[in-house]
Protein backbone atom coordinates (compact mmCIF):
# COMPACT_ATOMS: atom_id res chain seq x y z
CA UNK A 1 0.00 0.00 0.00
CA UNK A 2 2.01 3.29 -1.07
CA UNK A 3 1.70 5.76 1.83
CA UNK A 4 1.21 9.52 1.02
CA UNK A 5 3.77 12.08 3.55
CA UNK A 6 1.55 14.25 5.27
CA UNK A 7 0.15 17.54 3.80
CA UNK A 8 0.60 21.07 5.33
CA UNK A 9 -2.97 21.03 6.62
CA UNK A 10 -2.58 17.36 8.29
CA UNK A 11 0.62 18.49 10.23
CA UNK A 12 -0.85 21.92 10.76
CA UNK A 13 -4.08 19.51 12.76
CA UNK A 14 -1.62 17.19 14.65
CA UNK A 15 0.60 20.16 15.82
CA UNK A 16 -2.90 21.98 16.68
CA UNK A 17 -4.03 18.68 18.34
CA UNK A 18 -0.70 18.06 20.18
CA UNK A 19 -0.75 21.59 21.34
CA UNK A 20 -4.34 21.38 22.65
CA UNK A 21 -3.48 18.12 24.58
CA UNK A 22 -0.57 19.61 26.01
CA UNK A 23 -2.60 22.46 27.71
CA UNK A 24 -5.30 20.11 28.91
CA UNK A 25 -2.51 18.10 30.86
CA UNK A 26 -1.32 21.30 32.32
CA UNK A 27 -4.64 22.84 33.71
CA UNK A 28 -5.33 19.47 35.10
CA UNK A 29 -2.11 19.60 36.57
CA UNK A 30 -2.14 23.04 38.00
CA UNK A 31 -6.01 22.54 38.93
CA UNK A 32 -7.46 25.51 36.52
CA UNK A 33 -11.16 24.99 35.49
CA UNK A 34 -11.38 24.64 31.82
CA UNK A 35 -12.50 28.50 30.91
CA UNK A 36 -11.84 30.14 27.75
CA UNK A 37 -9.73 32.41 29.33
CA UNK A 38 -7.92 30.09 31.16
CA UNK A 39 -7.04 28.22 28.10
CA UNK A 40 -6.12 31.83 26.43
CA UNK A 41 -3.89 32.31 29.64
CA UNK A 42 -2.01 28.97 29.78
CA UNK A 43 -1.69 28.98 25.85
CA UNK A 44 0.28 32.25 26.00
CA UNK A 45 2.45 31.52 29.03
CA UNK A 46 3.28 28.11 27.61
CA UNK A 47 4.87 29.41 24.59
CA UNK A 48 6.94 31.70 26.24
CA UNK A 49 6.17 34.66 23.73
CA UNK A 50 5.04 36.86 27.29
CA UNK A 51 8.28 35.89 29.09
CA UNK A 52 7.17 37.92 32.49
CA UNK A 53 3.68 35.99 31.83
CA UNK A 54 5.63 33.01 32.17
CA UNK A 55 7.12 33.79 35.38
CA UNK A 56 4.18 35.22 37.07
CA UNK A 57 2.52 32.23 36.37
CA UNK A 58 5.10 30.02 38.17
CA UNK A 59 5.45 32.55 40.73
CA UNK A 60 1.63 31.38 41.42
CA UNK A 61 3.21 28.07 42.51
CA UNK A 62 0.73 24.88 42.24
CA UNK A 63 -3.35 24.66 42.06
CA UNK A 64 -2.99 29.00 41.73
CA UNK A 65 -7.00 30.06 42.43
CA UNK A 66 -9.39 31.66 39.93
CA UNK A 67 -8.80 35.46 41.01
CA UNK A 68 -5.45 35.30 40.54
CA UNK A 69 -5.18 33.80 37.08
CA UNK A 70 -7.23 36.25 36.29
CA UNK A 71 -5.04 39.05 37.44
CA UNK A 72 -2.25 37.58 35.47
CA UNK A 73 -4.82 37.81 32.75
CA UNK A 74 -5.61 41.65 33.45
CA UNK A 75 -1.95 42.74 33.93
CA UNK A 76 -0.82 41.24 30.71
CA UNK A 77 -3.64 42.14 28.73
CA UNK A 78 -4.95 39.03 27.21
CA UNK A 79 -7.99 39.09 24.90
CA UNK A 80 -9.90 36.93 26.65
CA UNK A 81 -9.83 38.97 29.94
CA UNK A 82 -11.10 42.24 28.36
CA UNK A 83 -14.09 41.57 29.60
CA UNK A 84 -13.24 40.93 33.07
CA UNK A 85 -11.14 44.20 32.95
CA UNK A 86 -14.13 46.36 31.17
CA UNK A 87 -17.03 44.73 34.04
CA UNK A 88 -14.47 46.21 36.82
CA UNK A 89 -14.10 49.60 35.12
CA UNK A 90 -17.46 49.90 34.87
CA UNK A 91 -18.14 48.91 38.77
CA UNK A 92 -15.38 50.92 40.22
CA UNK A 93 -16.98 53.81 38.27
CA UNK A 94 -20.46 53.34 39.57
CA UNK A 95 -18.84 52.91 43.15
CA UNK A 96 -17.10 56.97 42.56
CA UNK A 97 -20.14 57.97 40.91
CA UNK A 98 -22.25 56.42 44.53
CA UNK A 99 -19.51 57.94 46.13
CA UNK A 100 -19.60 61.24 44.80
CA UNK A 101 -23.52 61.06 45.21
CA UNK A 102 -23.23 60.50 49.12
CA UNK A 103 -20.74 63.44 49.40
CA UNK A 104 -23.01 66.02 47.49
CA UNK A 105 -26.29 65.15 49.53
CA UNK A 106 -24.69 65.28 53.08
CA UNK A 107 -23.52 68.93 51.65
CA UNK A 108 -26.47 70.03 50.37
CA UNK A 109 -28.14 68.96 53.71
CA UNK A 110 -25.68 70.70 55.43
CA UNK A 111 -26.42 73.65 53.22
CA UNK A 112 -30.24 73.39 53.98
CA UNK A 113 -29.72 73.45 57.80
CA UNK A 114 -27.22 76.53 57.55
CA UNK A 115 -29.88 78.58 55.57
CA UNK A 116 -32.44 77.41 58.38
CA UNK A 117 -30.10 78.70 60.88
CA UNK A 118 -29.55 82.35 59.17
CA UNK A 119 -33.22 82.52 58.28
CA UNK A 120 -33.59 81.77 62.52
CA UNK A 121 -31.05 84.51 63.25
CA UNK A 122 -32.42 87.03 60.85
CA UNK A 123 -35.64 86.36 62.49
CA UNK A 124 -34.58 86.58 66.12
CA UNK A 125 -33.28 90.27 65.31
CA UNK A 126 -36.34 91.43 63.48
CA UNK A 127 -38.17 90.52 66.48
CA UNK A 128 -35.57 91.24 69.21
CA UNK A 129 -33.96 94.26 68.28
CA UNK A 130 -32.41 95.04 71.94
CA UNK A 131 -31.22 91.61 72.41
CA UNK A 132 -28.41 91.44 74.70
CA UNK A 133 -24.65 91.36 73.13
CA UNK A 134 -23.65 88.28 74.61
CA UNK A 135 -26.96 86.32 73.40
CA UNK A 136 -26.16 87.71 69.55
CA UNK A 137 -22.40 86.69 69.92
CA UNK A 138 -23.55 82.90 70.66
CA UNK A 139 -25.70 82.79 67.62
CA UNK A 140 -22.64 84.46 65.81
CA UNK A 141 -20.39 81.60 67.03
CA UNK A 142 -22.83 78.88 65.93
CA UNK A 143 -23.44 80.24 62.68
CA UNK A 144 -19.46 80.89 62.08
CA UNK A 145 -18.89 77.03 63.23
CA UNK A 146 -21.88 75.80 60.67
CA UNK A 147 -19.89 78.11 58.38
CA UNK A 148 -16.48 76.51 58.63
CA UNK A 149 -17.94 73.15 58.71
CA UNK A 150 -19.93 74.07 55.25
CA UNK A 151 -16.54 75.26 53.60
CA UNK A 152 -14.81 72.47 55.00
CA UNK A 153 -17.43 69.77 53.56
CA UNK A 154 -17.49 71.75 50.32
CA UNK A 155 -13.35 71.61 49.97
CA UNK A 156 -13.74 68.16 50.31
CA UNK A 157 -16.09 67.41 47.80
CA UNK A 158 -14.60 70.02 45.03
CA UNK A 159 -10.92 67.22 46.02
CA UNK A 160 -13.25 64.24 45.84
CA UNK A 161 -14.71 65.37 42.26
CA UNK A 162 -11.14 66.46 40.86
CA UNK A 163 -10.31 62.76 41.67
CA UNK A 164 -13.15 61.19 40.80
CA UNK A 165 -13.15 62.72 37.38
CA UNK A 166 -9.71 61.94 36.59
CA UNK A 167 -9.72 58.34 38.15
CA UNK A 168 -13.00 57.78 35.28
CA UNK A 169 -10.94 59.31 32.86
CA UNK A 170 -8.21 56.77 33.62
CA UNK A 171 -11.38 53.99 33.22
CA UNK A 172 -12.47 55.52 30.31
CA UNK A 173 -8.74 54.86 29.17
CA UNK A 174 -8.55 51.69 30.51
CA UNK A 175 -12.05 50.70 28.81
CA UNK A 176 -10.89 51.99 25.47
CA UNK A 177 -7.98 49.63 26.08
CA UNK A 178 -10.09 46.97 26.11
CA UNK A 179 -12.25 47.37 23.20
CA UNK A 180 -9.22 48.22 21.49
CA UNK A 181 -7.48 44.26 22.48
CA UNK A 182 -10.52 42.80 20.69
CA UNK A 183 -9.63 43.90 17.12
CA UNK A 184 -5.70 44.50 17.93
CA UNK A 185 -3.03 41.38 17.96
CA UNK A 186 -1.26 42.14 21.34
CA UNK A 187 1.98 40.80 20.10
CA UNK A 188 2.08 43.10 17.40
CA UNK A 189 0.06 45.52 17.50
CA UNK A 190 -1.79 44.98 14.43
CA UNK A 191 -5.56 44.39 13.59
CA UNK A 192 -6.49 40.96 14.30
CA UNK A 193 -8.90 38.27 12.92
CA UNK A 194 -12.43 40.28 13.80
CA UNK A 195 -11.09 43.37 12.90
CA UNK A 196 -10.33 41.57 9.43
CA UNK A 197 -14.10 39.84 9.44
CA UNK A 198 -15.24 43.79 9.97
CA UNK A 199 -12.84 45.50 6.91
CA UNK A 200 -13.74 42.35 4.60
CA UNK A 201 -17.66 43.03 5.55
CA UNK A 202 -16.80 46.63 5.02
CA UNK A 203 -15.46 46.13 1.37
CA UNK A 204 -18.32 44.24 -0.05
CA UNK A 205 -20.27 47.46 1.51
CA UNK A 206 -18.74 49.62 -0.43
CA UNK A 207 -19.98 50.77 -4.40
CA UNK A 208 -19.70 48.12 -6.93
CA UNK A 209 -16.47 48.50 -9.50
CA UNK A 210 -13.71 48.97 -6.98
CA UNK A 211 -11.64 45.78 -7.17
CA UNK A 212 -10.21 44.81 -4.07
CA UNK A 213 -7.72 42.11 -3.16
CA UNK A 214 -7.29 39.46 0.04
CA UNK A 215 -3.78 37.94 0.56
CA UNK A 216 -3.26 35.50 2.95
CA UNK A 217 -0.05 35.02 3.55
CA UNK A 218 1.76 32.35 5.92
CA UNK A 219 5.54 33.05 7.16
CA UNK A 220 7.16 29.38 6.67
CA UNK A 221 9.57 28.67 9.34
CA UNK A 222 8.11 31.30 12.23
CA UNK A 223 6.88 28.85 14.86
CA UNK A 224 9.55 26.87 14.19
CA UNK A 225 12.17 29.51 15.21
CA UNK A 226 10.25 30.22 18.17
CA UNK A 227 10.00 26.41 19.28
CA UNK A 228 13.99 26.16 19.10
CA UNK A 229 15.20 29.09 20.82
CA UNK A 230 12.64 30.46 22.39
CA UNK A 231 9.75 33.30 22.72
CA UNK A 232 11.90 36.06 22.88
CA UNK A 233 13.39 35.71 19.50
CA UNK A 234 9.90 34.89 17.84
CA UNK A 235 8.64 38.53 19.57
CA UNK A 236 11.07 40.34 18.00
CA UNK A 237 10.58 38.55 14.63
CA UNK A 238 7.04 39.53 15.09
CA UNK A 239 7.67 42.70 15.70
CA UNK A 240 9.97 42.81 12.93
CA UNK A 241 7.43 41.73 10.39
CA UNK A 242 4.90 43.63 11.48
CA UNK A 243 6.52 47.05 10.47
CA UNK A 244 8.06 45.39 7.47
CA UNK A 245 4.30 44.78 6.58
CA UNK A 246 3.28 48.34 7.33
CA UNK A 247 5.79 49.60 5.35
CA UNK A 248 4.88 47.07 2.34
CA UNK A 249 1.26 48.10 1.76
CA UNK A 250 -0.41 51.31 0.96
CA UNK A 251 -1.38 53.93 3.54
CA UNK A 252 -5.30 53.21 2.89
CA UNK A 253 -4.44 49.18 2.73
CA UNK A 254 -4.71 47.06 5.52
CA UNK A 255 -2.58 44.49 7.34
CA UNK A 256 -3.70 41.42 9.92
CA UNK A 257 -2.24 39.06 11.97
CA UNK A 258 -4.95 36.58 12.13
CA UNK A 259 -2.59 33.09 13.16
CA UNK A 260 0.79 32.43 14.75
CA UNK A 261 2.40 32.73 11.91
CA UNK A 262 -0.40 34.14 9.53
CA UNK A 263 -1.30 37.29 8.11
CA UNK A 264 -3.93 38.91 5.77
CA UNK A 265 -4.11 42.11 3.90
CA UNK A 266 -6.15 43.35 1.82
CA UNK A 267 -5.45 46.23 -1.13
CA UNK A 268 -7.88 48.47 -2.57
CA UNK A 269 -8.29 49.11 -6.38
CA UNK A 270 -6.21 46.43 -7.66
CA UNK A 271 -6.10 44.20 -10.24
CA UNK A 272 -4.77 40.29 -9.92
CA UNK A 273 -1.30 41.21 -11.50
CA UNK A 274 -1.27 43.95 -8.89
CA UNK A 275 -2.08 42.02 -6.15
CA UNK A 276 0.53 39.60 -7.22
CA UNK A 277 3.43 42.32 -7.32
CA UNK A 278 2.09 43.43 -3.98
CA UNK A 279 2.67 39.31 -2.85
CA UNK A 280 5.90 39.11 -4.13
CA UNK A 281 7.11 42.55 -2.55
CA UNK A 282 5.85 41.13 0.76
CA UNK A 283 7.50 37.70 -0.06
CA UNK A 284 10.84 39.25 -0.92
CA UNK A 285 11.12 41.61 2.05
CA UNK A 286 10.12 38.34 4.25
CA UNK A 287 13.04 36.35 2.48
CA UNK A 288 15.65 39.32 3.03
CA UNK A 289 14.60 39.90 6.80
CA UNK A 290 18.15 38.29 8.61
CA UNK A 291 17.64 36.81 11.45
CA UNK A 292 20.36 35.81 14.17
CA UNK A 293 19.63 33.76 17.24
CA UNK A 294 21.10 33.98 20.21
CA UNK A 295 24.52 32.90 20.94
CA UNK A 296 25.38 32.84 17.14
CA UNK A 297 26.19 36.07 16.07
CA UNK A 298 28.31 34.91 12.54
CA UNK A 299 25.07 32.89 12.04
CA UNK A 300 22.01 34.09 10.17
CA UNK A 301 18.60 32.28 9.73
CA UNK A 302 15.69 33.68 7.01
CA UNK A 303 12.11 32.91 6.75
CA UNK A 304 10.15 32.62 3.61
CA UNK A 305 6.21 32.93 2.80
CA UNK A 306 3.51 31.01 1.00
CA UNK A 307 0.39 33.80 -0.18
CA UNK A 308 -2.83 32.87 -1.23
CA UNK A 309 -4.62 35.50 -3.42
CA UNK A 310 -8.34 36.12 -3.97
CA UNK A 311 -10.25 38.93 -5.44
CA UNK A 312 -13.71 40.51 -4.87
CA UNK A 313 -15.09 40.15 -8.39
CA UNK A 314 -15.09 36.58 -8.13
CA UNK A 315 -16.78 36.20 -4.99
CA UNK A 316 -20.38 37.23 -3.63
CA UNK A 317 -19.37 37.95 0.26
CA UNK A 318 -16.73 38.28 2.65
CA UNK A 319 -17.03 34.61 3.66
CA UNK A 320 -16.61 33.62 0.29
CA UNK A 321 -13.84 35.65 -0.87
CA UNK A 322 -11.87 34.42 2.45
CA UNK A 323 -12.83 30.80 1.42
CA UNK A 324 -11.34 31.37 -1.58
CA UNK A 325 -8.08 33.11 -0.39
CA UNK A 326 -7.86 30.05 2.05
CA UNK A 327 -7.91 27.85 -0.93
CA UNK A 328 -5.32 29.63 -2.78
CA UNK A 329 -3.22 29.64 0.28
CA UNK A 330 -3.31 26.05 0.89
CA UNK A 331 -2.45 25.49 -2.80
CA UNK A 332 0.53 27.48 -2.37
CA UNK A 333 1.89 26.33 1.16
CA UNK A 334 1.66 22.54 -0.79
CA UNK A 335 4.15 23.60 -3.68
CA UNK A 336 5.21 26.93 -2.69
CA UNK A 337 5.32 30.58 -3.55
CA UNK A 338 2.46 32.51 -4.53
CA UNK A 339 -1.07 31.48 -6.03
CA UNK A 340 -4.07 33.26 -7.24
CA UNK A 341 -7.16 31.68 -6.97
CA UNK A 342 -9.05 30.07 -9.41
CA UNK A 343 -11.44 27.58 -10.30
CA UNK A 344 -8.96 24.79 -10.85
CA UNK A 345 -7.50 25.28 -7.46
CA UNK A 346 -10.79 24.89 -5.85
CA UNK A 347 -11.31 21.35 -7.98
CA UNK A 348 -8.07 20.01 -7.41
CA UNK A 349 -9.15 20.85 -3.37
CA UNK A 350 -12.22 18.90 -3.66
CA UNK A 351 -13.74 21.96 -1.73
CA UNK A 352 -16.15 24.27 -2.79
CA UNK A 353 -17.99 27.22 -1.06
CA UNK A 354 -21.01 26.61 0.90
CA UNK A 355 -23.03 29.98 1.19
CA UNK A 356 -25.30 28.03 4.12
CA UNK A 357 -21.98 26.92 6.20
CA UNK A 358 -20.47 30.75 6.20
Amino acid sequence: MTQHPPTARGRSQARNAAIIQKLAHSMMRLGVAALPRNYELIYEALSGQIPQLSRDLAALGPEPTQDALDELGIKHKLIGHSALTADRARAEAQQALGELTMMLGDTLARKHAFNGQLKRFAARLASDPVATMSEFADEAAQLRDAAGLLMNEETALRAAIEMHSQRLSELEGDLEESRMALTRDRLTGLPNQTALSKRLAAVFDQPSGQSASLVLAAVEGLRDLGEQHGGALAQKVLSDLATIFRKTIKKNDFVARIGPQEFAFVCNDVTAENAEAIARRIHQSVAELAITPPGRAFTCETLSLSAGIALTPAATSAAELLGQAELALTAARAHGGIRVYSSDIEKASGRAYVPDAA
